[in-house]
């Protein structure tokens, strides 16, 4: 059965009321694409944030008025605030499978394999975890995440306690527990990500590794590992709580930090971690710190 594929470009206040329109009018697999080029992470805030300019895109039936629905949208957030609109065919199934096929395996080290359900490694790696692309971030295909994983894969994690501080997804929460971590502790202050995380450590038969909290949780654990895969401004705001909860010669890793950000947030930690030279991917850099005495 062929589909009709319906993008409205607008800006982000916006998002939520067309999301809720394609909705009512039974759409199947709204999205959200970024048009401007801001980087977001869920872990920042409790309610769900987008880009300020943002794509929402939707499948109907090829049965579907898409007249009256574009009429419904402009009466919905005014025509005035529609930036954008396209609608294009989609053969059956292609949109499964194009989807599909942008969320194969990803490799770190030549051990760390994560995967969707839907995907069969190439080969058997020792430290395989499933995980399905949802609304919570960390898919590990954006390069902060990337050179968080890359971090884990090389680094000894027998009988070390972490915490994965912002958790989105727990991708880096669970990889940690896979990769050998003693016990994990996976904080976020997005219910929606606590409930990620909780879902694939249940998935991946993890659930006893991992101790999952709100960022608010008093008392939380002092650990021998913090990463941190955030934005800039929150890891300012945090450096003397996320430093307070790192054990003497302990290990800090930062991520979420533009290249151009780097000196910056190091310095940031700098009383309480010596910091080393950041490691780049892209745009984007990677900081560690080993916490003073």
């Amino acid at each position: 059965m062929p589909w009709l594929r319906l993008t409205l470009d607008c800006k982000e206040e916006f998002v939520e009321p067309l999301s809720q329109l394609f909705e009512q009018f039974s759409a199947i697999a709204v999205s959200h694409e970024a048009i401007s080029d801001e980087k977001l992470y869920a872990g920042v805030a409790a309610d769900p944030v987008y880009w300020h300019k943002t794509a929402v895109s939707a499948l109907f039936d090829d049965s579907i008025d898409m007249d009256i629905l574009l009429a419904c949208a402009r009466n919905r957030i005014g025509t005035e605030n529609l930036l954008g609109n396209q609608i294009e065919a989609v053969k059956d199934n292609n949109w499964l499978e194009a989807h599909k096929a942008d969320h194969g395996e990803l490799v770190f080290n030549n051990k760390l394999c994560i995967h969707p359900q839907w995907v069969e490694p190439e080969r058997d790696y020792s430290h395989k975890l499933v995980l399905e692309p949802g609304l919570a971030f960390g898919s590990g295909r954006h390069d902060t995440t990337s050179l968080c994983l890359d971090w884990l894969a090389r680094t000894d994690l027998q009988g070390q306690n972490l915490i994965d501080y912002g958790c989105g997804s727990g991708i880096l929460a669970l990889s940690a527990a896979l990769l050998g971590a003693s016990h994990v502790t996976a904080i976020d202050i997005d219910p929606q990500a606590l409930e990620a995380s909780r879902s694939n450590a249940e998935v991946n038969s993890l659930t006893d590794a991992l101790t999952i909290l709100d960022a608010e949780t008093p008392d939380l654990p002092e650990v021998d590992i913090l990463m941190a895969n955030i934005l800039l401004n929150p890891l300012l705001d945090l450096a003397e709580k996320i430093s307070r909860l790192v054990r003497e010669d302990g290990h800090l890793i930062l991520s979420g930090v533009l290249s151009v950000q780097a000196e910056e947030c190091a310095a940031a930690y700098s009383p309480w971690f010596i910091m080393n030279e950041p490691v780049f991917l892209n745009e984007w850099a990677r900081l560690e710190g080993r916490r003073r005495a």
